[in-house]
């Protein structure tokens, strides 16, 4: 009887609907060549630290809010449209970190820790985007500017802009001066291209907002993560070995675990694979990568059939392709970056791409 069930089971998924539409996608995973103009053009922050500090490491852990704190945002100035934006990726974080984002109304006598300003009136000179690092936010009478955002930004602007921001208010440093990032800087090429505008920076500024490295001992870290959203952009010319580091715009998977080590959720993830899934229905139509429960096992679709993960009460297996974006052939690349593409992980090296195994494992 289990068999015929089965054999049902893969007769309805050769029928159903799957992922590209119902279109074959005939497209290659192909060579690109990252845009360097691109990318050393991408705007910049510069994280602001709490003048009384001798050295920027020295009290890093002492600057993340409490797990499941109330944080209160309010907007100095600034119209409907970038206000909107702003609040809408600032909540990305709320996902991954036990935080609560409040954001008050302008007339609100409720007291603000984070307040935030952008390049207009009394901050039209101010053409920088910046924000001061985690709870010294409360110290400050506006900690965090957007010297960019109007009407015209595009939606990748405001979500890699806005999260990087957040990120620092919420403590993070930026992830190439992470204790253990080794990356092959190209000082001089560095120092003469930030020395331009519209940064201007010295070499001093240059060596603290790029080069110097954090003391593993007075921060909190991961392993290093190209991918984050605390990265800046470097182009290859900037590196001697020619590795280069994309416009991070999105969280990375390390961003959300990450973050979630600093501000944990309270209670016990399910051990059960079989959590919050629902039992196989034949008159359903299932697409690739959907998961169903059947007889007391796990079965996840894929493009040929139904792959069995185990049995239900077993724990769950982390799913390296989680929070990964398929393959986009009008997109540019950088090192470092994953996609999804016929179920397989992808990840992009200096020469091509480098296959990390099948999605589910």
């Amino acid at each position: 009887m289990k068999k015929l069930l089965l054999a049902k089971l893969f007769v309805v998924a050769i029928m159903s609907t799957f992922l590209f539409s119902c279109e074959k996608d005939s497209k290659e995973l192909t060579e690109i060549s990252l845009d360097s103009e691109v990318i050393k053009n991408a705007h910049v922050c510069v994280e602001k630290w709490d003048a009384k500090l001798n050295t920027k490491a020295a009290s890093v852990k002492a600057k993340e809010w409490d797990a499941g704190q109330t944080i209160y945002v309010k907007f100095l100035n600034g119209n409907n449209f970038v206000q909107s934006k702003v609040q809408q990726y600032a909540k990305e974080w709320e996902q991954f970190a036990n935080v609560k984002l409040v954001f008050l109304a302008s007339n609100s006598s409720t007291a603000a820790n984070i307040k935030i300003t952008f390049k207009e009136g009394a901050y039209a000179n101010d053409g920088g985007s910046w924000s001061y690092l985690g709870t010294d936010s409360n110290s400050y009478s506006r900690s965090m500017h957007f010297g960019w955002f109007n009407d015209t930004t595009t939606d990748s602007e405001f979500s890699r802009t806005t999260i990087h921001e957040f990120g620092h208010a919420l403590g993070l440093i930026h992830e190439h001066q992470n204790p253990v990032a080794g990356i092959n800087w190209d000082k001089e090429a560095v120092y003469a291209y930030y020395a331009g505008p519209p940064n201007n920076w010295s070499r001093a500024q240059v060596d603290n907002n790029l080069f110097r490295r954090y003391e593993a001992s007075s921060s909190n870290y991961s392993v290093y993560d190209p991918k984050s959203i605390m990265h800046y952009p470097i182009p290859a010319e900037h590196t001697l070995d020619g590795v280069a580091v994309g416009r991070n715009t999105v969280l990375s998977s390390t961003d959300k675990s990450f973050i979630g080590t600093i501000y944990p959720f309270s209670g016990t993830p399910s051990n059960d694979i079989c959590d919050g899934v629902a039992p196989y229905n034949g008159s359903t139509s299932y697409a690739v990568g959907d998961q169903v429960t059947y007889n007391g096992d796990l079965y996840e679709r894929t493009s040929t059939g139904w792959n069995n993960l185990g049995a239900c009460g077993s724990s769950p297996v982390v799913d390296k392709c989680d929070g990964v974006a398929p393959y986009n052939g009008s997109t540019s690349y950088a090192v470092g970056d994953q996609v999804t593409y016929n179920g397989d992980l992808y990840e992009r090296t200096s020469t091509g791409w480098n296959n990390l195994g099948p999605c589910g494992s």
